[in-house]
C-alpha cells in the first residue's frame, strides 16, 4: 500500500484493481495500467479513503488502494 501522505514527485506503482468500490475501480481500469511507474502530484486524506492526483493524469483522482510505492532505484 502506498504512503497516503506522499508528496508531490513520489513514485506509484498501479498494484491491482482488486480494491476499493465498484465505480473507483471501473474509473482505474479505464485509466490506469497494472505495473506501470506514475508520478504523485498530490493526495487528500479523507475519512474512509485517500485521492491521489497523478502528474500524468493531471485532470482525475483515484483511490490510494491501487497503487503501492515504487521501489526506489539505486544508482
Amino acid at each position: 500500500m502506498m504512503h497516503i501522505y506522499a508528496q508531490k514527485g513520489h513514485k506509484v506503482i498501479c498494484a491491482t484493481f482488486d480494491a476499493g468500490y465498484p465505480s473507483q475501480r471501473a474509473h482505474a481500469e479505464k485509466h490506469l495500467v497494472v505495473g506501470q511507474e506514475y508520478t504523485v502530484d498530490h493526495t487528500v486524506v479523507h475519512n474512509w479513503h485517500t485521492d491521489v492526483f497523478l502528474e500524468e493524469l493531471p485532470d482525475l483522482h483515484f483511490n490510494s488502494v491501487f497503487f503501492d510505492n515504487a521501489p526506489i532505484k539505486s544508482e
